[in-house]
């Protein structure tokens, strides 16, 4: 089975440019690529890839959709590189070909025939052009980016916060899933009204239906009382579904069935309750497939990918390292009563050795390695003139590099992150957090005051 760079063009063969005013990207241009079915049921249909993404599969989600039995559900997807139409076999059950050899991942040829299940497609680049246009700041309320990929997906933020449809977000773990959501929150004409958070895989999966859409008391052991869940919390506003991946396969079912009427009925309860809800969801997995191998509803998906937007991953997006890094930073430093204000236009120099590292854990790394770091400088220089600042800025920086936390160290800070998040998502209810967590209202006092996390 070929392999990438399999059928790779030349570099000069260029599918992108950047388009820039002044020398600062205001756009990225891509060449269309038109795609012809040859035969089958649809023979004779038509598509054009003229955004980065296009899918081709049976289910009705794809772009391109075929009737094709022989076709998976999500068969295979064609992207624009920068150097190349890049195809990708979606672990379909007949596999992809390109001029007669199987592939999983490689670059199209011009005029490459592609043989999706029964099905025949013809792929030609025809001279069109599409140009996509990138968002003119670096920060869409909370999320931070001045790299093209960052600004681009502010871009599409922009355009998809202003509809009801709900949206799928995707990406690496890290990436800050949850930091785009709450910036769909504040684009949107729900900004007034609630911003609710729900983690999934955070919450046992005999308490996540409770968790979801409430209960009656007296309907199971332990509910004491009348509970809402987070779709009536959310009422009026936005509910963030984190690590939907992770929904236990009974209750997609009525998930989407809440999504669908609009309507919920709290467990132990009889009358249905409406509820005005914009629903963002967040994945790591590939639901995709997910929805192949049957762990994943896939009438579900389909509910949830109305509008989807995919996070780069850091080492994709090198530009926005010292924007980021200055940020955590900055908030450190103001907690311990210095500046950056003086060597602010000096940080990108500072923090420029650290793009040549791959961040497999992406923003989430970059923070955690920024806290070490801050941590780990000596004061007296942080207190000094601004060169002297600068010097153990980078001295400090270069040590964490080098000497990788102990897994104590590492687990200690797992923590930290995770207490951190869920008192802001539940704005500092103890008994919420504790029910989000799995443990008891006084075990989770205590892991605050041992991990120095303040309530709100």
């Amino acid at each position: 089975m070929a392999q990438m760079p399999a059928g790779r063009p030349s570099p000069s063969d260029q599918t992108t440019t950047i388009i820039a005013v002044d020398g600062r990207p205001v756009a990225v241009r891509i060449q269309t690529l038109a795609l012809a079915v040859l035969d089958g049921a649809e023979a004779g249909q038509r598509s054009v890839l003229d955004r980065r993404t296009l899918a081709i599969g049976s289910h009705p989600s794809n772009d391109l959709v075929l009737s094709d039995r022989a076709v998976s559900r999500f068969h295979c997807t064609i992207a624009c590189h920068d150097t190349g139409h890049r195809i990708v076999d979606r672990d379909s059950a007949n596999g992809t070909y390109v001029n007669g050899v199987r592939i999983r991942d490689a670059y199209l040829p011009d005029d490459a025939r592609i043989q999706v299940g029964s099905t025949t497609l013809q792929a030609h680049v025809d001279g069109g052009e599409r140009d996509i246009a990138l968002a003119e700041d670096e920060h869409l309320g909370p999320a931070l980016g001045r790299s093209v990929p960052m600004r681009e997906v502010f871009a599409l933020v922009r355009r998809a916060a202003v509809s009801t449809a709900t949206i799928l977000i995707s990406g690496e773990t890290g990436t800050g899933k949850d930091v785009i959501a709450q910036a769909i929150h504040e684009c949107s004409d729900r900004r007034e009204r609630p911003f609710v958070v729900f983690d999934c895989s955070a919450v046992a999966a005999t308490l996540i239906e409770s968790a979801l859409f409430g209960h009656q008391r007296g309907a199971f052991t332990g509910a004491i009382s009348d509970q809402a869940g987070v779709f009536e919390r959310a009422h009026g506003g936005t509910l963030f579904l984190d690590e939907i991946g992770e929904l236990p396969v009974e209750l997609q079912a009525k998930l989407l069935r809440a999504l669908d009427s609009r309507t919920i009925t709290r467990v132990g309860g009889q009358g249905a309750i409406a509820v005005d809800v914009r629903v963002v969801a967040a994945t790591n997995r590939d639901l995709r497939a997910m929805v192949q191998d049957e762990s994943f509803r896939s009438d579900l998906y389909y509910r949830l990918a109305v509008i989807t937007i995919e996070l780069p991953p850091l080492r994709q997006r090198t530009d926005d390292i010292p924007l980021l890094a200055a940020h955590f930073l900055r908030d450190i430093l103001q907690r311990d009563g210095h500046s950056l204000d003086q060597v602010r236009p000096y940080l990108d120099d500072a923090f420029g050795q650290l793009a040549a590292y791959s961040w497999p854990g992406n923003v989430r790394e970059l923070r955690n390695l920024v806290e070490r770091a801050a941590a780990l400088a000596d004061p007296a220089e942080l207190g000094k003139d601004i060169v002297s600042r600068l010097v153990e800025l980078r001295a400090s920086i270069a040590r964490t590099m080098r000497v990788r936390p102990t897994l104590q160290v590492a687990r200690e800070q797992g923590d930290r992150e995770y207490l951190r998040d869920v008192m802001a998502e539940t704005r500092g209810s103890i008994q919420d957090a504790a029910r989000i967590a799995g443990v008891h209202p006084k075990s989770l006092e205590r892991l605050l005051r041992r991990y120095g996390v303040p309530r709100t």
